[in-house]
């Protein structure tokens, strides 16, 4: 049986099964408080609306790998607490810890790991803890050993959430 996690890492040329509505609902939910998700054509048109000027595409800010999304039926998907909610401009706190993940890691993986309530963090989420305190959440991103090491609260949460849908 193929966790969550697994199954995300389509991404990295693997042979996995498409993510499940159930895995795309978990996601959309883990990132609800902390400013939710949009459709990658909305950011880039929104980021080229509030930086006039500065040139800044959101293709450039994910090849670069300054930010980044998840795909779900031929969409890219954008988590947006990497982004300032005034102004649009990118968090140095959310690249910080995205540079400390494995490198292999894409789309699916990192928005998995954001998104899953960590136990060193007081069993909330990276992204929920970025702004105050940024410290714990780079020392447990340099926790991690494995993907597995996070892969069954998430599929746990993915049945929570399919359940009350």
């Amino acid at each position: 049986m193929r966790t969550f996690v697994q199954q995300g890492q389509r991404e990295l040329g693997a042979d996995f099964d498409v993510p499940s509505g159930r895995g795309f609902i978990a996601l959309l939910e883990g990132f609800r408080a902390t400013g939710g998700t949009a459709p990658g054509e909305i950011v880039g048109r929104l980021l080229e609306e509030y930086q006039v000027g500065n040139a800044i595409s959101l293709a450039k800010l994910i090849y670069t790998g300054q930010a980044f999304g998840f795909e779900w039926r031929d969409s890219l998907w954008i988590p947006m607490f990497q982004f300032d909610a005034n102004d649009l401009v990118l968090k140095a706190s959310a690249q910080s810890v995205r540079a400390v993940l494995p490198a292999v890691w894409l789309g699916w993986n990192v928005a998995s790991w954001f998104a899953t309530p960590n136990a060193r963090l007081d069993g909330r989420s990276p992204a929920d803890r970025l702004d105050s305190d940024l410290e714990a959440v780079v020392q447990a991103a340099h926790s991690l050993e494995s993907v597995d090491e996070f892969s069954a609260p998430l599929v746990r949460r993915a049945h929570e959430v399919a359940a009350h849908v």
